[in-house]
């Protein structure tokens, strides 16, 4: 079992987690199988001024499976009308259950946390790790829809040209369209291309200069569009030709790992 938290307020936000007992998930913290960086620290493109954000997949107690207790999952991030700064934590810490059906709809932000690098995650359990020795799973051709949904709303984000409430008027102002979110549209576009060319996947991204180029406004926004352009041609072209993935995920298999992982860690 991995267990590192790395950074004073990482582990501030986790022990009072862990502490709080007046909290409606006071288990929380103990009963977290897997916690990794998300965003810009996993795909390898942060920024001196970039945040830090983690998502993590729980195990809730009994109670939650067989009585009257609700579980979704744990977000600090909601409700945010600012921008946050590089000194900003975030966690998002969702229910098995949830996560495993996401995952198998192909969601990026649950495929992605299954395959970040071994070296970057915080904390990996037993259960933990079998749902990342399983990712393989939920890889196959229904990426496809999820991806490019993700990819084709971030492009529209990328061209408004007035204040959308994300906090990155400036880069409006300076490029003339939203660069944050035209590296996000490639990142997606990208990432999807891989999964379906080769059946695999990294989250930290090996094009991940290029896509820091994008980020950094070295492309003007009718060359923005165009790269964009292409590169869902090739998506598409790529879920077209693909062979060696499943239409699908194997439910059977999904479900089956599931129902083991909770028995165990319900003591059923």
């Amino acid at each position: 079992m991995k267990e590192t938290y790395e950074g004073s307020k990482l582990e501030e936000q986790l022990n009072q987690l862990k502490e709080d007992k007046s909290s409606a998930t006071p288990w929380l913290e103990e009963r977290t199988i897997l916690l990794a960086p998300t965003g810009s620290y996993a795909y390898g493109t942060n920024t001196p001024t970039s945040d830090k954000d983690y998502k993590g997949v729980c195990i809730p107690p009994i109670e939650y499976y067989l009585g009257m207790e609700a579980f979704n999952e744990y977000n600090t991030a909601g409700g945010k009308n600012f921008k946050n700064t590089k000194d900003d934590i975030d966690i998002n810490i969702i229910h098995i259950n949830k996560f495993v059906k996401d995952a198998m709809q192909g969601v990026p932000n649950n495929i992605e946390i299954l395959n970040v690098r071994a070296e970057d995650y915080i904390k990996v359990t037993e259960l933990g790790q079998i749902l990342i020795d399983n990712r393989h799973l939920f890889l196959s051709k229904a990426i496809y829809r999820k991806f490019r949904g993700y990819a084709n709303s971030q492009k529209q984000k990328m061209i408004i040209k007035k204040s959308n409430g994300t906090g990155r008027q400036d880069l409006i102002e300076e490029f003339g369209y939203d660069t944050k979110f035209f590296m996000h549209t490639v990142r997606l576009q990208t990432s999807a291309i891989e999964i379906l060319n080769t059946g695999t996947y990294s989250t930290y991204r090996p094009n991940r200069e290029f896509l820091l180029d994008c980020r950094l406004g070295k492309y003007t926004l009718d060359q923005a569009l165009k790269i964009v352009d292409d590169l869902d041609r090739q998506l598409e072209e790529a879920y077209e030709k693909c062979t060696i993935l499943p239409a699908t995920p194997d439910y059977d298999k999904i479900n089956q790992m599931l129902i083991d992982i909770n028995k165990t860690a319900l003591y059923l």
